[in-house]
């Protein structure tokens, strides 16, 4: 795939990404909140499996793998799911959509074609 074919994204793959994105931002929430609990960090890599996986198929990242399997090891998993947040949040602003801390404005998505 070509480099300008993989930056061109229609507004139905940007609402996925925003919707998937705002799960992640939960998810590394929690994950700051599970690292002072004990076992709380296998329980929510247990749940963070899914959410990480559909944000990497819909960023369209070839190593969904990579991040589901980095999500187990606290503090590394942490990093994990902020870099495929900001992965997330780069797909988001090339079509000039503002992403803050609670993820992107749907308002936004109206200006899309």
């Amino acid at each position: 795939m070509n480099q300008a074919h993989h930056d061109e994204w229609t507004k139905a793959e940007l609402i996925e990404v925003a919707k998937r994105q705002k799960s992640i931002m939960w998810m590394i929430l929690i994950s700051l909140v599970a690292m002072f609990i004990p076992y709380a960090t296998l329980v929510t890599g247990v749940i963070q499996i899914y959410f990480i996986y559909k944000l990497a198929v819909a960023v369209r990242s070839s190593a969904a793998w990579a991040y589901i399997i980095v999500v187990f090891i606290p503090l590394i998993g942490l990093l994990g799911l902020l870099h495929i947040n900001g992965r997330a949040t780069k797909a988001l602003q090339t079509k000039g959509i503002k992403v803050g801390l609670i993820g992107a404005r749907m308002a936004d998505f109206d200006s899309i074609q």
